[in-house]
């Protein structure tokens, strides 16, 4: 395992894994909306969260910029 510590301000969701895309799609559209703007320069985060009995499910953190004005 490796440790990555970051100090980034993201925005957050969290669904099955199966809808790994639309999950980013909206993501990216919500924080747009609230005027936020991506940080290309930063990770993008995934965390798999494997569910007994049921589908794998994703945390995804994507990385922003301070709001536009």
């Amino acid at each position: 395992m490796e440790l990555i510590e970051l100090n980034q301000q993201y925005v957050t969701t969290r669904g099955k894994i199966s809808h790994l895309n639309s999950l980013h799609f909206e993501l990216l559209k919500w924080s747009n909306e609230q005027g936020y703007t991506r940080n290309l320069k930063s990770y993008i985060v995934e965390i798999y969260h494997p569910m007994e009995g049921k589908e794998e499910e994703v945390t995804i953190f994507l990385p922003i910029e301070e709001k536009h004005r």
